[in-house]
């Protein structure tokens, strides 16, 4: 029987499981691409054939979008020939998925984005360790998850948030050397760690 904290931990990355894909991908360390001509003769080869598909529509591209297709382009030519074919995969799930479902995923993902950085990140680091998992173990987290009521779910949030609000409320609390030597820990180190802290506070 699998412990309640890796139960509890995992269907929390279940609440952001539609966005996985995004999520996983849109990393908060990676710098946004910063270039003054953005127009298609100013791209490298490498990259106007990655966009070879948006070609024609490039000139009529906003600024922004144009410099999200070349942030896009920097990942893709990072990635290993095993990562592209996930990526590919993905993509064609994507296209073929319903557009309420797209719709649902989009707001998720904006509402992700809203999020502070600190938030983003945890979610980031929790769906990597989900990610980790034996698939079984990710099977029966998912049916697990799924079978709870809307209540039920709800409630689950709830905690997960009052828990974040007070894990944070104790990083506040910290002096910046602290806070360091916490980040360097390993997760049991960081479990042991806390529960001493909260033990002192008593």
């Amino acid at each position: 029987m699998m412990n309640k904290q890796l139960i509890k931990i995992s269907l929390y990355i279940v609440i952001a499981f539609g966005l996985s894909g995004l999520v996983m991908a849109d990393d908060s360390n990676e710098a946004a691409v910063q270039a003054t001509d953005l127009s298609w003769s100013s791209l490298t080869t490498a990259q106007r054939k990655i966009l070879k598909s948006v070609s024609d529509k490039w000139p009529e591209l906003s600024t922004e979008k144009k410099q999200r297709l070349l942030k896009g382009v920097k990942r893709w030519q990072k990635m290993s020939p095993e990562q592209r074919k996930k990526a590919r995969k993905r993509l064609k799930r994507w296209r073929n998925m319903d557009p309420e479902k797209r719709q649902r995923i989009r707001e998720r993902y904006k509402k992700f984005k809203s999020l502070p950085k600190d938030e983003q990140q945890a979610i980031r680091n929790k769906m990597r360790w989900f990610k980790s998992l034996p698939e079984e173990k990710r099977r029966a987290l998912r049916n697990r998850w799924d079978k709870m009521t809307p209540e039920q779910k709800q409630r689950f949030k709830n905690r997960l948030r009052e828990r974040h609000q007070r894990r944070q409320e104790m990083i506040n609390s910290l002096s910046p050397d602290e806070r360091q030597k916490l980040r360097r820990m390993n997760r049991n180190q960081r479990r042991q760690y806390i529960r001493r802290w909260k033990a002192n506070r008593r």
